[in-house]
């Protein structure tokens, strides 16, 4: 170990312990040569005499730093030096490939970052891998109360959340954020602590906070909307206009437990009666809106806690349902309980963009190994354009593993720097791509850090750019021998045909690229089927306010009376051509559904096969014209369709093709049935056309309208949409003058604008990610193999400069030079092409899912991708063939 030390100190010590070595050799060869001029001889042969008596001081001096130093360090040093020197030379060459690395590298740990945060990272909480998410969907609160009751019975601990979208306004127009009403042993379970005040505790969860009504804020929106102020602690919170008293702050770093989703603000359950009133879910077991993670107990694997969960869930039933009959006698949770592991957490967004993210590192690794390919083609050339030092190496004694190992460093050198330079830009691109994944409705939020994780996947790519790269020139050196260097270097070098390993680099690119491109090609006909699917109503003109009705202000009852108000004022403001309400935000997702449906007497109401059975709507008079949906037959509703008169409902063509096809829709009874089969009866009055209702993708849906009005107060919902049919270019001042009048109007109502041009975009936002990435990346691919085609064919000109002079000088046409240039491209052309057909067709089923109305397997994309490549591939060859055909054979000749 002391001689390890020792020989690591010397390494880093190198300049100074030579400097010693060489006085210490300069003295003994000073007092030597004073011996001998004592002697009696002169000073010129004493000086000679004693540098003969020394012998070869160069391999004395080597001799002592083999006894001090490493010698491998020491080669290696020599190795990094001298590929350091060799990159500073050439420029122009070392900037084209660690950008080109640098570029793939960061492409491939920008994605990688984004698919470690949403579905690889832990959360940042105390023990996440004994953390499990009860699945089957959300779940009552009366049903958490029972589980709470038995978690130090059935495991070591539980949680529960809700996450919501609260408003932080006081009046007037809404100041949305991400929130969350959670347990009062939240913070606890996950064992995260304050770093400013306390968090929540169960007797705020329980009603008896000794602070009143409390929220826990996060660290960042302490940051952001109180300017991180050391007495945030015990100031004013308005949310959904309860004040509430801000009792602690979240440390940074800690998100929640739903990934891709930032909870700023968290109240507890007792929050939740004193902002939704008489509509509390808290006591209600119908309404499903809570989601449940249990800590297991050390040693307990998650079949066992299912098996212990599912032994008390009949207690459990029967507790949560308290007597109700519909509920008792329906089946109510009787899906059996299931746990699933959750050290990463849970998210809607891992669902949504899991397979489309895969897909795209998969491609973004493509385009690393076409990089790798073309730099291992310039690094190739560079060997080539070195063949004569090379040469001159081995006839020094310089072995051809000292060589190899050397012209491994080089490549080496450049995939470190481009990874290097690949971080930066993967944390500027991760965050550009975040951004991409967010709309108007929602703000995603992702950590990005960097982690071991991340490190490692950029270390080990950079360790395969530098053998993929790296391998080619090492291979090439079995080609070069010591009479090399005795030859002629100029054509020596460049009619070398050994280094035909360009040509299989170059159809590998080509053949990936094709690939990508037909990938690309794939999407982007997806992204414009979506984009050219009729959605059954004309969005340009339309403006929707969302009301929020939910304030302690006014009684449900007095909802109905108060949309009414809103609605008229609204309709007075100059440049409104109309203003009807709905209850349903279309191209969201979700919405108003029903479960069993039937037309007609006869049985009853029965599940459809389909997502879902049937959509549903409640509109006011004149909601159809205004999104210009068309009234096929029938009537409109009108004033006479109030509570207490009979109940009437329109329905569209979707509706009557899948439940009463071939029969006539005006004067048929629609019969809906509960959850504990109680049916209610409609009567169709009307028939409008096809709408799009959750999604593009889901195209035309069944879907059922009744009227806002014969809704009964008590039932009315806390949010109403508010649609405005409004030129688009008088939408910025409308939107202005609506908000004024329906402040005006009702000060507590809460207000929040959007457009359904928005709702269009936000509905295909993973369509348009993953056609962009694909397009840039299919592109960027096609762009490196063009280039590594040119080199190879300019080298080849180069290579044949001589041959081709020779023949103009004897009277070849440039068309025949031209000619004879892409006989030998085509064939790597055509290669490629070949590959990458064959691989592309068996890629294809991968990306099926992600595809809308196109085949995986289009004919039409398949050929228009090889038609790209081919044309990409004829530019890159005319560019040296045509230069070649400008030589000057008189010079060439007389040069050569």
């Amino acid at each position: 170990m002391t001689s390890l030390v020792r020989r690591l100190q010397h390494l880093l010590r190198r300049s100074r312990h030579d400097a010693d070595l060489a006085e210490e050799i300069e003295a003994h060869r000073a007092h030597r040569q004073d011996a001998l001029e004592r002697d009696g001889l002169d000073r010129t042969d004493a000086v000679h005499a004693s540098r003969r008596a020394m012998g070869n001081v160069t391999l004395a001096v080597e001799d002592a730093r083999d006894v001090w130093a490493m010698r491998a360090i020491d080669s290696v040093r020599q190795d990094i030096r001298d590929s350091w020197r060799g990159l500073r030379k050439s420029p122009g060459f070392a900037l084209a490939v660690v950008g080109t690395l640098a570029l793939g590298i960061g492409a491939n740990t920008a994605l990688f970052s984004i698919f470690n945060s949403l579905i690889l990272r832990p959360l940042p909480v105390r023990d996440p891998a004994s953390l499990a998410l009860l699945t089957n969907g959300s779940w009552p609160y009366p049903v958490w109360e029972e589980i709470r009751a038995r978690e130090h019975e059935l495991f070591d601990g539980a949680l529960a959340w809700s996450g919501q979208r609260f408003d932080l306004s006081q009046r007037g127009r809404a100041m949305p954020v991400d929130g969350a009403y959670v347990s009062g042993r939240f913070f606890d379970e996950l064992g995260v602590r304050a770093v400013r005040g306390r968090l929540l505790m169960p007797a705020d969860d329980g009603g008896a906070a000794p602070d009143g009504p409390v929220v826990v804020i996060s660290h960042r929106f302490w940051r952001q909307h109180f300017g991180g102020a050391e007495d945030v602690v015990g100031r004013q919170l308005t949310v959904q206009r309860v004040a509430f008293t801000i009792v602690g702050v979240a440390p940074a770093g800690f998100f929640g437990v739903d990934v891709g989703r930032t909870t700023d603000v968290m109240l507890p359950f007792a929050a939740e009666p004193s902002i939704r009133g008489q509509e509390s879910w808290l006591k209600d077991p119908s309404s499903w809106w809570l989601e449940v993670m249990v800590r297991l107990k050390p040693g307990q694997s998650i079949d066992q806690a299912n098996a212990a969960f599912r032994g008390v869930q009949p207690q459990i039933r029967a507790a949560a349902t308290g007597g109700n009959a519909a509920l008792a006698g329906s089946r109510y949770l009787a899906e059996p309980f299931t746990l699933v592991p959750a050290a990463t957490g849970t998210s809607s967004l891992r669902g949504r963009f899991e397979t489309p993210l895969f897909a795209m590192v998969v491609a973004v690794g493509l385009v690393l190994l076409v990089a790798c390919a073309n730099i291992a083609s310039l690094l190739l050339a560079r060997a080539l354009a070195r063949r004569h030092e090379l040469s001159v190496r081995l006839a020094l004694g310089g072995s051809r593993w000292r060589l190899g190992r050397l012209l491994f460093t080089e490549s080496l050198i450049v995939a470190v720097t481009g990874a290097t330079l690949g971080l930066g830009l993967a944390t500027w691109g991760g965050t550009v791509l975040v951004r991409q994944l967010s709309t108007w409705q929602r703000t995603v939020s992702l950590d990005l850090s960097l982690d071991w994780r991340v490190l490692a996947f950029t270390v080990a790519l950079a360790c395969l750019s530098a053998l993929v790269a790296g391998i080619a020139p090492v291979l090439g050196l079995k080609s070069v021998a010591p009479g090399d260097a005795l030859k002629d270097a100029g054509r020596a070098i460049t009619g070398d045909r050994r280094f035909a390993a360009r040509g299989t680099l170059v159809v590998a690119q080509l053949a990936v690229s094709l690939v990508l491109v037909v990938a690309a090609g794939l999407f982007l006909r997806t992204f414009a089927s979506l984009n050219r699917l009729p959605l059954g109503f004309v969005p340009e003109p339309l403006l929707v306010v969302e009301l929020n009705l939910q304030t302690t202000v006014e009684s449900i009852e007095a909802r109905p009376e108060r949309v009414e108000r809103l609605r008229a004022a609204a309709a007075e403001i100059p440049g409104v051509r109309s203003a009807t309400v709905s209850r349903v935000r279309r191209l969201t997702g979700g919405g108003w559904s029903a479960g069993k449906v039937a037309v007609g007497e006869g049985p009853p109401p029965q599940v459809v096969r389909g997502r879902p059975s049937l959509w549903r709507d409640a509109t006011t008079p004149g909601w159809f014209a205004a999104m210009g949906i068309p009234l096929r037959r029938g009537r409109d509703f009108d004033e006479g369709d109030r509570v207490g008169s009979p109940p009437v409902a329109i329905v569209n063509e979707a509706f009557m093709r899948r439940y009463a096809p071939g029969r006539q829709p005006i004067g048929e009874t629609v019969r809906l049935a509960g959850m504990g089969n109680e049916e209610s009866r409609w009567e169709i009055v009307g028939l409008v056309g096809d709408t799009v209702y959750a999604t593009t993708r889901e195209g035309m849906v069944p879907t059922m309208f009744v009227p806002v009005a014969q809704q009964a107060p008590e039932n009315f919902w806390p949010t109403v949409l508010l649609t405005i049919n409004t030129p688009p270019d008088r939408r910025a001042a409308v939107e202005r003058d609506v908000a004024a009048a329906l402040t005006a109007t009702d000060p507590t109502v809460a207000l929040s604008f959007g457009n359904f041009d928005e709702l269009v975009a936000a509905t295909i936002t993973q369509e348009r990610l993953v056609t962009m990435l694909a397009s840039f990346f299919g592109g960027l691919a096609l762009l490196l193999a063009g280039i590594g085609l040119y080199g190879i064919v300019a080298h080849a000109v180069r290579a044949r400069q001589t041959e081709i002079s020779l023949r103009m000088a004897l009277g070849a046409h440039p068309a025949g030079i031209v000619r004879m240039v892409f006989r030998r491209v085509g064939v790597l052309i055509l290669a490629g092409v070949a590959l990458g057909l064959v691989a592309s067709l068996w890629a294809a089923r991968f990306v099926a899912p992600l595809l809308f109305e196109v085949d995986a397997r289009d004919p039409l994309t398949f050929v228009a991708a090889a038609a790209v490549l081919v044309a990409v591939g004829a530019l890159a060859a005319w560019l040296p063939a045509r230069r070649a055909t400008r030589l000057d054979p008189a010079r060439v000749l007389r040069e050569g």
